[in-house]
Protein backbone atom coordinates (compact mmCIF):
# COMPACT_ATOMS: atom_id res chain seq x y z
CA UNK A 1 0.00 0.00 0.00
CA UNK A 2 2.87 2.35 0.75
CA UNK A 3 4.76 1.50 -2.43
CA UNK A 4 3.87 2.31 -5.97
CA UNK A 5 3.14 -0.64 -8.23
CA UNK A 6 5.00 -0.48 -11.50
CA UNK A 7 2.70 -0.17 -14.46
CA UNK A 8 3.08 -2.89 -17.10
CA UNK A 9 4.81 -1.99 -20.32
CA UNK A 10 3.97 -3.39 -23.73
CA UNK A 11 6.33 -3.68 -26.64
CA UNK A 12 4.90 -1.94 -29.65
CA UNK A 13 4.37 -4.03 -32.75
CA UNK A 14 4.87 -2.61 -36.21
CA UNK A 15 1.87 -3.86 -38.19
CA UNK A 16 3.39 -2.83 -41.51
CA UNK A 17 6.40 -5.12 -40.95
CA UNK A 18 4.10 -8.05 -40.22
CA UNK A 19 2.13 -7.41 -43.38
CA UNK A 20 5.33 -7.27 -45.40
CA UNK A 21 6.43 -10.64 -44.02
CA UNK A 22 3.04 -12.14 -44.88
CA UNK A 23 3.22 -10.68 -48.36
CA UNK A 24 6.68 -12.13 -48.93
CA UNK A 25 5.50 -15.66 -48.05
CA UNK A 26 4.69 -16.95 -51.51
CA UNK A 27 3.01 -20.03 -52.90
CA UNK A 28 6.45 -21.41 -53.70
CA UNK A 29 7.06 -21.86 -49.98
CA UNK A 30 4.01 -24.10 -49.63
CA UNK A 31 5.06 -26.19 -52.61
CA UNK A 32 8.45 -26.73 -51.00
CA UNK A 33 6.78 -27.99 -47.83
CA UNK A 34 4.47 -30.21 -49.84
CA UNK A 35 7.23 -31.77 -51.91
CA UNK A 36 9.23 -32.46 -48.77
CA UNK A 37 6.40 -34.28 -47.05
CA UNK A 38 5.48 -36.26 -50.16
CA UNK A 39 9.02 -37.65 -50.25
CA UNK A 40 8.89 -38.90 -46.66
CA UNK A 41 9.23 -42.54 -47.72
CA UNK A 42 12.65 -41.74 -49.21
CA UNK A 43 13.96 -41.61 -45.65
CA UNK A 44 13.74 -45.41 -45.66
CA UNK A 45 15.93 -47.73 -47.73
CA UNK A 46 14.41 -49.77 -50.52
CA UNK A 47 14.95 -52.90 -48.41
CA UNK A 48 12.97 -51.43 -45.50
CA UNK A 49 10.16 -50.42 -47.86
CA UNK A 50 10.13 -53.91 -49.34
CA UNK A 51 9.75 -55.38 -45.85
CA UNK A 52 6.81 -53.03 -45.17
CA UNK A 53 5.10 -54.05 -48.42
CA UNK A 54 5.74 -57.73 -47.69
CA UNK A 55 4.22 -57.46 -44.21
CA UNK A 56 1.26 -55.51 -45.53
CA UNK A 57 0.39 -58.04 -48.22
CA UNK A 58 1.05 -60.96 -45.89
CA UNK A 59 -1.52 -59.54 -43.48
CA UNK A 60 -3.99 -58.49 -46.18
CA UNK A 61 -4.06 -61.82 -48.01
CA UNK A 62 -4.05 -63.82 -44.78
CA UNK A 63 -7.13 -61.93 -43.57
CA UNK A 64 -8.78 -62.27 -46.97
CA UNK A 65 -8.17 -66.01 -47.02
CA UNK A 66 -9.29 -66.66 -43.45
CA UNK A 67 -12.48 -64.61 -43.73
CA UNK A 68 -13.46 -66.74 -46.74
CA UNK A 69 -13.68 -69.73 -44.39
CA UNK A 70 -16.20 -67.91 -42.19
CA UNK A 71 -18.47 -66.90 -45.05
CA UNK A 72 -18.39 -70.15 -47.02
CA UNK A 73 -21.80 -71.75 -47.30
CA UNK A 74 -22.92 -74.72 -49.34
CA UNK A 75 -21.27 -75.62 -52.62
CA UNK A 76 -24.27 -74.47 -54.66
CA UNK A 77 -24.52 -71.07 -52.94
CA UNK A 78 -21.00 -69.77 -52.40
CA UNK A 79 -21.92 -66.09 -52.65
CA UNK A 80 -24.69 -64.43 -50.65
CA UNK A 81 -25.26 -60.86 -49.53
CA UNK A 82 -24.08 -61.42 -45.94
CA UNK A 83 -20.87 -63.00 -47.19
CA UNK A 84 -20.06 -59.99 -49.33
CA UNK A 85 -20.67 -57.63 -46.41
CA UNK A 86 -18.35 -59.74 -44.27
CA UNK A 87 -15.64 -59.65 -46.95
CA UNK A 88 -16.06 -55.90 -47.47
CA UNK A 89 -15.66 -55.15 -43.77
CA UNK A 90 -12.71 -57.52 -43.31
CA UNK A 91 -10.73 -56.16 -46.27
CA UNK A 92 -11.68 -52.53 -45.66
CA UNK A 93 -10.71 -52.53 -41.99
CA UNK A 94 -7.46 -54.35 -42.77
CA UNK A 95 -6.30 -51.92 -45.44
CA UNK A 96 -7.29 -48.97 -43.23
CA UNK A 97 -5.05 -50.28 -40.44
CA UNK A 98 -2.18 -51.20 -42.76
CA UNK A 99 -2.08 -47.84 -44.54
CA UNK A 100 -2.21 -46.00 -41.22
CA UNK A 101 0.53 -48.18 -39.70
CA UNK A 102 2.95 -48.68 -42.61
CA UNK A 103 2.08 -45.91 -45.04
CA UNK A 104 4.83 -43.60 -43.76
CA UNK A 105 7.45 -46.24 -44.59
CA UNK A 106 6.60 -47.50 -48.07
CA UNK A 107 3.59 -45.42 -49.06
CA UNK A 108 1.22 -48.23 -48.09
CA UNK A 109 0.55 -49.69 -51.55
CA UNK A 110 0.20 -53.45 -50.87
CA UNK A 111 -1.02 -53.81 -54.45
CA UNK A 112 0.93 -53.96 -57.75
CA UNK A 113 -1.77 -51.90 -59.48
CA UNK A 114 -1.48 -49.15 -56.87
CA UNK A 115 2.31 -49.16 -57.17
CA UNK A 116 1.97 -48.76 -60.94
CA UNK A 117 -0.43 -45.84 -60.48
CA UNK A 118 1.82 -44.07 -57.97
CA UNK A 119 4.91 -44.54 -60.15
CA UNK A 120 3.11 -43.43 -63.31
CA UNK A 121 1.90 -40.32 -61.48
CA UNK A 122 5.52 -39.36 -60.78
CA UNK A 123 5.30 -39.87 -57.01
CA UNK A 124 7.92 -42.63 -56.87
CA UNK A 125 10.84 -43.70 -59.10
CA UNK A 126 9.83 -46.14 -61.79
CA UNK A 127 12.85 -48.34 -61.02
CA UNK A 128 11.39 -49.09 -57.57
CA UNK A 129 8.36 -50.81 -59.11
CA UNK A 130 9.93 -54.30 -59.60
CA UNK A 131 11.11 -54.34 -55.97
CA UNK A 132 7.64 -53.40 -54.72
CA UNK A 133 5.95 -55.96 -56.95
CA UNK A 134 8.26 -58.75 -55.81
CA UNK A 135 7.61 -57.96 -52.14
CA UNK A 136 3.85 -57.70 -52.66
CA UNK A 137 3.52 -60.96 -54.59
CA UNK A 138 5.77 -62.82 -52.15
CA UNK A 139 3.88 -61.40 -49.16
CA UNK A 140 0.55 -62.41 -50.67
CA UNK A 141 1.79 -65.94 -51.32
CA UNK A 142 3.21 -66.32 -47.79
CA UNK A 143 0.03 -64.94 -46.21
CA UNK A 144 -2.06 -67.46 -48.10
CA UNK A 145 0.41 -70.24 -47.33
CA UNK A 146 0.27 -69.49 -43.61
CA UNK A 147 -3.50 -69.90 -43.64
CA UNK A 148 -2.99 -73.53 -44.67
CA UNK A 149 -1.32 -74.13 -41.30
CA UNK A 150 -4.49 -73.01 -39.50
CA UNK A 151 -7.30 -74.38 -41.67
CA UNK A 152 -8.47 -77.95 -41.86
CA UNK A 153 -8.53 -79.63 -45.24
CA UNK A 154 -12.30 -79.32 -45.29
CA UNK A 155 -12.15 -75.58 -44.62
CA UNK A 156 -9.46 -75.14 -47.25
CA UNK A 157 -11.47 -77.04 -49.86
CA UNK A 158 -14.78 -75.33 -49.11
CA UNK A 159 -13.23 -71.84 -49.33
CA UNK A 160 -11.11 -72.67 -52.40
CA UNK A 161 -8.11 -71.40 -50.39
CA UNK A 162 -9.58 -67.90 -50.47
CA UNK A 163 -9.16 -67.60 -54.24
CA UNK A 164 -11.01 -64.89 -56.15
CA UNK A 165 -13.01 -66.49 -58.96
CA UNK A 166 -15.18 -65.18 -61.77
CA UNK A 167 -18.88 -65.86 -61.27
CA UNK A 168 -19.80 -68.67 -63.72
CA UNK A 169 -22.78 -66.63 -64.90
CA UNK A 170 -20.54 -63.76 -66.08
CA UNK A 171 -18.39 -63.51 -69.19
CA UNK A 172 -14.66 -62.82 -69.05
CA UNK A 173 -14.98 -59.26 -70.35
CA UNK A 174 -17.62 -58.46 -67.73
CA UNK A 175 -15.23 -59.66 -65.06
CA UNK A 176 -12.36 -57.63 -66.47
CA UNK A 177 -14.46 -54.46 -66.67
CA UNK A 178 -15.65 -55.09 -63.12
CA UNK A 179 -12.07 -55.32 -61.87
CA UNK A 180 -11.06 -52.29 -63.93
CA UNK A 181 -13.74 -49.95 -62.60
CA UNK A 182 -13.28 -51.10 -59.00
CA UNK A 183 -9.52 -50.56 -59.22
CA UNK A 184 -10.09 -47.18 -60.86
CA UNK A 185 -12.13 -46.05 -57.86
CA UNK A 186 -9.46 -47.33 -55.47
CA UNK A 187 -6.45 -45.82 -57.27
CA UNK A 188 -8.26 -42.54 -57.89
CA UNK A 189 -8.93 -42.20 -54.16
CA UNK A 190 -5.32 -43.06 -53.31
CA UNK A 191 -3.88 -40.55 -55.77
CA UNK A 192 -6.05 -37.69 -54.50
CA UNK A 193 -5.95 -38.36 -50.76
CA UNK A 194 -2.51 -39.89 -50.17
CA UNK A 195 -0.12 -39.56 -53.13
CA UNK A 196 -0.92 -35.92 -53.93
CA UNK A 197 -0.51 -34.75 -50.33
CA UNK A 198 0.16 -36.23 -46.90
CA UNK A 199 -1.75 -33.58 -44.96
CA UNK A 200 -5.03 -35.49 -45.27
CA UNK A 201 -5.18 -37.49 -42.04
CA UNK A 202 -8.34 -39.23 -43.24
CA UNK A 203 -6.56 -40.82 -46.22
CA UNK A 204 -6.32 -44.33 -44.65
CA UNK A 205 -10.02 -44.23 -43.80
CA UNK A 206 -10.97 -43.03 -47.29
CA UNK A 207 -8.91 -45.81 -48.87
CA UNK A 208 -10.38 -48.47 -46.60
CA UNK A 209 -13.93 -47.31 -47.24
CA UNK A 210 -13.34 -47.22 -51.00
CA UNK A 211 -12.11 -50.81 -50.89
CA UNK A 212 -15.20 -51.80 -48.91
CA UNK A 213 -17.69 -50.20 -51.30
CA UNK A 214 -15.84 -51.74 -54.26
CA UNK A 215 -16.33 -55.18 -52.72
CA UNK A 216 -19.96 -54.44 -51.91
CA UNK A 217 -20.63 -53.39 -55.50
CA UNK A 218 -18.59 -55.90 -57.54
CA UNK A 219 -17.87 -58.74 -55.13
CA UNK A 220 -20.57 -60.96 -56.61
CA UNK A 221 -18.97 -60.71 -60.08
CA UNK A 222 -15.29 -61.42 -59.50
CA UNK A 223 -14.77 -61.41 -55.76
CA UNK A 224 -13.53 -57.81 -56.18
CA UNK A 225 -9.81 -58.47 -55.95
CA UNK A 226 -8.45 -55.23 -57.48
CA UNK A 227 -5.05 -56.63 -56.56
CA UNK A 228 -2.93 -59.21 -58.44
CA UNK A 229 -1.15 -60.09 -55.17
CA UNK A 230 -4.50 -60.86 -53.53
CA UNK A 231 -5.41 -63.25 -56.38
CA UNK A 232 -2.11 -64.92 -57.27
CA UNK A 233 -1.11 -66.18 -53.81
CA UNK A 234 -4.36 -68.05 -53.03
CA UNK A 235 -4.44 -69.55 -56.54
CA UNK A 236 -0.93 -70.98 -56.19
CA UNK A 237 -1.60 -72.27 -52.68
CA UNK A 238 -4.93 -73.70 -53.80
CA UNK A 239 -3.32 -75.50 -56.71
CA UNK A 240 -0.84 -77.11 -54.32
CA UNK A 241 -2.99 -77.96 -51.31
CA UNK A 242 -6.61 -78.25 -52.46
CA UNK A 243 -8.09 -81.67 -52.99
CA UNK A 244 -8.14 -82.33 -56.72
CA UNK A 245 -11.90 -82.84 -56.66
CA UNK A 246 -12.52 -79.44 -55.05
CA UNK A 247 -10.56 -77.33 -57.56
CA UNK A 248 -13.08 -75.51 -59.79
CA UNK A 249 -12.82 -76.14 -63.51
CA UNK A 250 -12.14 -72.45 -64.18
CA UNK A 251 -9.62 -72.05 -61.34
CA UNK A 252 -6.93 -70.60 -63.65
CA UNK A 253 -8.97 -69.99 -66.80
CA UNK A 254 -9.79 -66.35 -66.03
CA UNK A 255 -6.91 -65.50 -63.72
CA UNK A 256 -5.63 -62.99 -66.27
CA UNK A 257 -8.56 -60.66 -65.57
CA UNK A 258 -7.11 -60.08 -62.09
CA UNK A 259 -4.03 -58.59 -63.73
CA UNK A 260 -5.41 -56.93 -66.84
CA UNK A 261 -8.42 -55.38 -65.09
CA UNK A 262 -6.59 -53.75 -62.16
CA UNK A 263 -3.73 -52.46 -64.33
CA UNK A 264 -6.24 -51.02 -66.82
CA UNK A 265 -8.21 -49.32 -64.05
CA UNK A 266 -5.03 -47.95 -62.47
CA UNK A 267 -3.88 -46.56 -65.83
CA UNK A 268 -7.19 -44.77 -66.38
CA UNK A 269 -7.03 -43.31 -62.87
CA UNK A 270 -3.49 -42.00 -63.29
CA UNK A 271 -4.33 -40.54 -66.72
CA UNK A 272 -7.25 -38.60 -65.26
CA UNK A 273 -5.04 -37.48 -62.38
CA UNK A 274 -2.13 -36.31 -64.56
CA UNK A 275 -4.37 -34.44 -67.00
CA UNK A 276 -6.90 -32.74 -64.71
CA UNK A 277 -6.32 -33.22 -61.00
CA UNK A 278 -2.67 -33.11 -59.92
CA UNK A 279 -1.81 -30.19 -57.65
CA UNK A 280 1.38 -29.64 -59.62
CA UNK A 281 2.37 -30.42 -63.22
CA UNK A 282 -1.09 -31.34 -64.49
CA UNK A 283 -1.54 -30.95 -68.22
CA UNK A 284 -4.70 -28.82 -68.08
CA UNK A 285 -4.80 -25.92 -65.63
Amino acid sequence: MGSERASPTFQSYDLTKGLKRLNNWSVDDTSTISSTTLDRSKNYSIFTRMIAEFLGDFTFVFVGTMQAVVVTTSANQSIVADNIVHAALAHGFTIFILVAALGHISGGHFNPAVTWAVAASGKMPIYDVPFYWFSQLLGGFCGSLYSVVIMTQGQLDSSHAGATLLNPDNKWWEGMMSEAVATFFLCHTILLTAADTNTNVLAPLAIGLTLSIDILSTGSITGASMNPARSLGPNIVGQIFLDSNSIPAHFWSYHYIYWAGPLLGATIAVTLYRVFEARQDRLLR
